[in-house]
Parts: structure tokens; sequence; C-alpha cells
């Protein structure tokens, strides 16, 4: 009875446990299948993750490159903006930049354009001053900088009518002897070619002193200069070895030489501008020019290239510096006063000079007798002077005028003096 009864419950266990395991099994495959069905739903939203996340890296990539792009051009802009320093840039620097349809290709744009028109206008305002500084160096052909600076001036376009400056100057005139005869047998084209090969020698030798050139007058110049007598005489001791250079260019050409002269003074002057309105040059103006330029009429008549006055030799910083023979005392054409003349032997060429220095005790002997009226004693040693150096041209004049004292008599008031009636 119990054995019965104890399999009867044992199968009534099973009954139920399989009914248990059934709602079980029931309860489990339907929990599998909700997350069967969620791990679906979480692999579909994975791979939606996955989707718009690769979207977005590769949207993140292009932006990336589109912003290293942007800022390599930005960089190209930057390295044109230093081509601009440099004057080196284009309109191809930044051509590919300005076809952008956004700022950057605005900024490109309105930079090339910029630049290209700030360069237009650079250039044309080169060119505007290169003509400016021709016109500037045609002027000083006529004006010199050296009268500027003088005049206190910065451009010839500052000078006006009356603009001069007043104080004591050295003056030069200088004038080629025999030039008319010379002349008549060139061409007219070969006379200028003449006057400006001569000039060019000799003129060079002003500015090298410290001298301004006023003007040229024909086959002659006058020239000042402010700061004294001593640049005046070297001047002119250079341009008479400039001369000696250009005759043995003459003569190498089959051409006759050359004879200068030149005369030196000194005094108070105005220098300054002259003329009308629309038309001015440099001049010097006073009684002292117009004594230089007599001066300088002088050489020809006693035969020397450089005269000086007394006052020349007075202001010199070393008078005994320069070999010089007293010639005379003379009264000028249009003056009443009297004025000492001396020859400044530093310009004869070198033989001459040494002859003239050698014969100077008994030349200077002679002029004594002369402007002491003892004519006879005079004209011997002026006689002895000539049989040394028969070149000496003043020694023959003194001899012409002697007899012509002798024939005609002495003035009562004799001191000496010579008058000159013509220029």
């Amino acid at each position: 009875m119990n054995v019965l009864s104890s399999n009867s419950d044992d199968h009534a266990l099973d009954g139920q446990s399989l009914q248990q395991l059934a709602a079980e099994n029931k309860r489990l495959r339907d929990l599998l299948a909700l997350v069967q069905s969620e791990r679906d739903s979480l692999e579909a939203l994975a791979n939606i993750v996955t989707e718009h996340s690769t979207v977005l890296e590769n949207s993140l990539n292009q932006q990336k490159r589109e912003m290293l792009g942007y800022i390599d051009q930005v960089k190209i802009v930057t390295s044109a903006a230093a081509a601009v320093q440099q004057n080196v840039f284009t309109s191809q620097h930044l051509e590919k930049i300005a076809q952008r349809d956004d700022e950057l290709g605005n900024l490109a744009k309105v930079f090339t354009e910029t630049v290209l028109a700030v360069k237009h206008h650079e250039q044309t305002l080169v060119e505007t001053n290169q003509h400016l500084e021709q016109l500037l160096q045609a002027y000083s052909r006529f004006v010199p900088q050296e009268l500027l600076h003088f005049l206190q001036k910065e451009s010839v376009i500052d000078l006006q009518l009356g603009d001069h400056v007043s104080k004591e100057m050295a003056i030069l005139f200088s004038d080629i002897r025999g030039f008319t005869t010379l002349a008549e047998t060139m061409t007219p084209q070969e006379n200028f070619n003449f006057i400006n090969t001569y000039l060019g020698y000799v003129s060079p030798e002003i500015a090298n002193h410290n001298g301004l050139i006023m003007k040229y007058m024909g086959d002659g110049l006058m020239a000042v200069f402010p700061d004294g007598v001593d640049d005046a005489l070297q001047a002119c001791i250079a341009q008479a070895q400039r001369l000696r250079d250009y005759n043995q260019h003459r003569r190498a050409h089959g051409h006759i030489p050359l004879s200068v002269g030149m005369g030196i003074h000194v005094g108070r002057m105005m220098v300054g501008i002259v003329g009308e309105s629309h038309r001015m040059q440099g001049d010097a103006l006073s009684d002292n020019v117009n004594l230089t330029a007599r001066l300088e009429g002088l050489t020809k008549y006693y035969g020397v290239q450089l005269l000086v006055s007394e006052d020349v030799l007075r202001k010199l910083t070393d008078c005994d510096r320069y070999p010089v023979r007293l010639i005379d005392r003379a009264i000028v054409k249009g003056r009443h006063t009297p004025i000492t003349v001396y020859e400044v032997l530093d310009a004869e060429e070198k033989t001459l000079r040494a002859h003239k220095l050698k014969t100077l005790p008994q030349y200077l002997e002679a002029l004594n007798f002369y402007q002491q009226g003892q004519l006879t004693k005079a004209q011997a040693c002026f006689e002895q002077v000539c049989q040394a150096n028969p070149t000496d041209k003043t020694v023959q004049l003194y001899l012409e005028r002697l007899q012509l004292l002798q024939k005609q008599g002495l003035p009562d008031d004799w001191q000496g003096i010579w008058e000159f009636t013509q220029k």
C-alpha cells in the first residue's frame, strides 16, 4: 500500500513539474525572443549610428580639407602681400583665389585690383619724376647748381628776378686772342665745335676752384669766385695748363695753337638774377666787373697771358707763392684813376717763364727808369732784356712806347702812368 501510494505521488510530481517546465520554457522563449528583438533593434541602431558616424566623419574630414585648403589660400594671399613689398607681385599671384565665390575670392579680387592700380600710379609717378629731373638738369645747364647754392635756393623754380648776393669777390674774364681771324677760316658749325671743345677743356677748372661761370661770351667767359682771389688765381693757372694740353692736341692735328688772355680783379659786386619774366640769367654787376674786363683786354696789348690788379696781390693768402712781374700803371678807358697791373708768370709756358724770371732784375730796373722819366736809360735797359729774351712782347711794347715818348716829349706832369683811349 505504501509503495503504491509512493509511486502515485511521484507521477503526480512529475506532471506538475512538466507543466512548470513548460511554462518556464515558454517564458524563457518569450524572453529570448524579446532579447533577440531588442538585440536586433540595438544592432539596427548601431548600424544607424555607424552610418551616421561615417557620414559625420566624412563631413568633418571634408570640412577639414576645405578648411586646410582655405588656410592655404589665405597663406597665398599673405605671401602676395609680401610680394608687393618686394615689388614682384603680378596679377597671376591671386588669379585662382579670385575665382572663389566667397569673401576670400572678393578679397583677392580687390587686393589685386588695388595693387595693380597703385603700381600703375607708382610707374606714372616715377616717369613724372624722371621727366622733372631731366627738366631740372636741363635748367641747371643755364642756371648752374653752384649759383643756386650761392643764392641760397633749393631749385631753379625758386629763383626770382632780382635775387642777389652782394659781397666782395674775385672776378675773372677770359678770352681767346685772334678768334675773329681764326673764325673766318671755319664754317659756322666748325666755329661752334671749336668753341665748345675749347670751353670743355678750360671751364671745369672754374668749378674745380669754387668758381661760378656767370656767362659765356662767344669765345670768352666771365666767372666769379665768392671765396676770394686765391681760388681765382689757381683757376687761371690751371686753365693755362689745360690750354697747353689743348694746344698739343691742336698741333697734332695740324692746327695752329691758341693764345688766351685772362684778367683778375677783386672788389664788391652783386651776383644775382637779371632779365625779365620770360627770360632770366645770372650776372655780376659792379664797376669792378667793368674794370676786370678792361684788364683782360690789356693782356693783348702787353702780350701776356694773365694780368691781375694790385688789389689781387694784396689779398692773396701767400703773395710770395706766385712769381709776378710789374707790368704798368695805367688808366683804362672809362676810368679816371690809375691801376697797377701785374703779370702772373705761372700762367706762362715754361720756357718763356724761365726767360722772364731770369731777366726780371734788368726788366724792373728799366721799368723804374721809365716811370722816373729817364727814357734813355730805360731804353738801354729794355734793349738788354730784349736781347736776352726776344720773345718778351711786353719789352717790345715798351721800346715802341719809348720811341714815341722821345719823339713827342714827356708831359710836364709825367708820373709814369699810361692812359688808354681805347678798350
